[in-house]
């Protein structure tokens, strides 16, 4: 009974609120405008499945665990390739030489199932707003390059996080690991959404100039 459900849904609106009041009439907001509202609408939606369960069911199922794998090798990859010497056993990496800290664990909730409910969420509302007026080709290209690519970008926070925890300490790879994930991962939906339908919404330079004549 304490948990204030209510409370994602009110910041949501009151950080739509809030950035409209503030830019407003700006050269910025009129780029982003029309993503505003599928954006709070993205949001809410994976609030909603963080609240249901259903990013727990992802997170523990074997296509987490998989991701999980996928993303304990990409990171160790990654860290020797920038010269951390790091191994892993099962999902603990581990540093070698002068680090701050001796290891990490990279856990399902690591997996990028996070990133998958997210540009799930951001997908099917762009197929609701641009389904109709898109090639299916267009559309087909943005999710898979967008899975892709915010995939990419969720595997990518592992290594940052192992670097972050070598050179400051716990204290820090912990202050990094609980604000750094929504930052990167709204920030790879907002940028999805700005390149994907600045590139639907574009017109042939062919089919301007057969319509010109």
């Amino acid at each position: 009974m304490g948990r204030c459900l209510f409370l994602p849904p009110i910041g949501i609106a009151t950080f739509v609120i809030g950035f409209h009041i503030e830019f407003s009439g700006t050269r910025f907001y009129s780029k982003f405008r029309g993503m505003m509202l599928f954006m709070a609408l993205a949001v809410f939606m994976s609030w909603m499945a963080w609240d249901t369960g259903l990013h727990d069911y992802i997170v523990n199922s074997s296509y987490g665990s998989f991701l999980t794998g996928v993303t304990i090798k990409f990171s160790v990859y990654i860290l020797n390739l920038f010269g951390y010497n790091v191994s892993n056993t099962g999902g603990q990496i581990t540093f070698s030489g002068n680090s701050m800290i001796q290891s990490f664990d990279v856990v399902n909730s690591c997996s990028g199932a996070d990133t998958t409910i997210l540009f799930l969420a951001a997908f099917i509302l762009m197929l609701a707003d641009q389904g109709r007026r898109a090639s299916i080709k267009k559309l087909a290209v943005c999710f898979v390059g967008g899975g892709v690519g915010t995939y990419l970008v969720s595997m990518m926070r592992v290594p940052l996080l192992g670097m972050v925890g070598y050179h400051y300490g716990y204290d820090t790879l912990e202050t990094y690991h609980m604000y750094s994930g929504y930052l990167i991962f709204l920030g790879s939906i907002v940028v999805f959404w700005y390149l994907s339908l600045r590139w639907i919404n574009k017109k042939d330079h062919a089919t301007i100039r057969h319509a010109s004549s």
